[in-house]
């Protein structure tokens, strides 16, 4: 048993998380946003509600084989399966709307044989021709989805994320991307920039509305945190984070923060119980709580800031899945008030 852990806690604010909601996402507030998975129908809409959820992030996926690969795919040459696949999206985007929330719509690129631990943000073409197929593939892949966000009335799209390498070294296709990616789409646009420095490198932010940042800042070097630990850990980043909004004057949207239910989880957050390393992580829905707790005490409360999307929640996640669940779920856990909390606050 750990001895760390007080499986007893509960939140300050513990109040019953069945919080009546002030469910508007037309008011002029910052965005209540989280990703979710697995909807079907009408009632997985009310746990959502319940918890002040007015955003819904949709996520969508296309895949590239390994960082130097060429070519970005997604269902090419099926005409017959797209043609489907693009209307399940549109018509799962305004049931979405349709039950009052606003719709982030998120395509992943995916690299399906990584070698040596690279990810999307090592993505970079090996020649200049690789160069030239990377960039026709993305571009049609993104902005068929840019045709989907506009066809379901998606209110915000983005139109990439994490490409660290790419975003920094070729600014000019972005800005050429984005130019045709607003001839097929009227909503919002954003970015989603690793927090590694990719967001305050970036030279592009003003051709976007917001300022994209996937919020995996490590705010600890230890274990088990408090809440004055972690906003403390805030504080190293909030300066330039601020900077970076005030030199292009657009505000700042974490398009994707989480934290998994672990002792380890304001040290390592990006860190997947997927790996090999993740059986070894101890349960901790203390620590989970805290890291939110601490987010909406130090930057919440900050005028640049737009607002945020969870990572990550599912419909069909029910009580009893949560007992000893490590992963980045706060649904029946400790932090789903805190977040429902948070999201309670009125932001003008």
């Amino acid at each position: 048993m750990n001895i760390n852990e007080n499986f007893n806690f509960q939140p300050n604010d513990s109040s019953n998380n069945i919080i009546s909601s002030g469910h508007n996402a037309d008011k002029n507030e910052k965005q209540k946003g989280a990703h979710v998975f697995g909807i079907v129908d009408s009632t997985d809409f009310d746990p959502l509600i319940q918890n002040n959820i007015e955003w819904i992030t949709l996520v969508s996926w296309g895949y590239q084989k390994d960082f130097d690969s060429p070519n970005v795919t997604h269902h090419d040459g099926d005409s017959v399966y797209m043609k489907k696949h693009d209307l399940h999206w549109s018509d799962k985007i305004k049931q979405v709307r349709e039950a009052g929330f606003k719709v982030f719509f998120k395509p992943h690129l995916w690299i399906t044989e990584p070698r040596n631990n690279t990810w999307r943000a090592d993505i970079y073409p090996t020649s200049d021709e690789n160069w030239e197929i990377w960039k026709d593939t993305y571009r049609n892949f993104i902005l068929r989805y840019a045709k989907v966000a506009e066809e379901g009335k998606a209110d915000m799209f983005c139109i990439g994320i994490e490409f660290s390498r790419l975003t920094i070294d070729k600014p000019q296709y972005w800005i050429d991307l984005i130019k045709e990616i607003k001839s097929v789409y009227s909503g919002k646009l954003t970015y989603a920039a690793n927090w590694f420095k990719e967001f305050e490198e970036i030279t592009f932010w003003d051709h976007l509305d917001y300022i994209g940042i996937q919020a995996y800042f490590p705010l600890v070097k230890n274990t088990y945190p408090t809440v004055k630990q972690i906003s403390k850990g805030w504080k190293k980043y909030l300066p330039s984070i601020k900077a970076t909004s005030k030199r292009f004057n657009r505000q700042i949207l974490f398009t994707e923060m989480g934290y998994k239910s672990t002792s380890d989880s304001a040290l390592v957050p990006w860190d997947w119980m997927e790996k090999p390393e993740g059986k070894h992580k101890v349960y901790s829905i203390e620590t989970q709580a805290n890291c939110y707790e601490a987010f909406f005490n130090s930057v919440w409360i900050e005028d640049w800031f737009a607002g945020v999307h969870i990572w990550q929640l599912r419909t069909d996640h029910k009580e009893v899945h949560s007992i000893n669940d490590k992963n980045f779920t706060p649904q029946w856990k400790p932090a789903e008030m805190i977040i429902a909390k948070g999201f309670e606050s009125i932001c003008d």
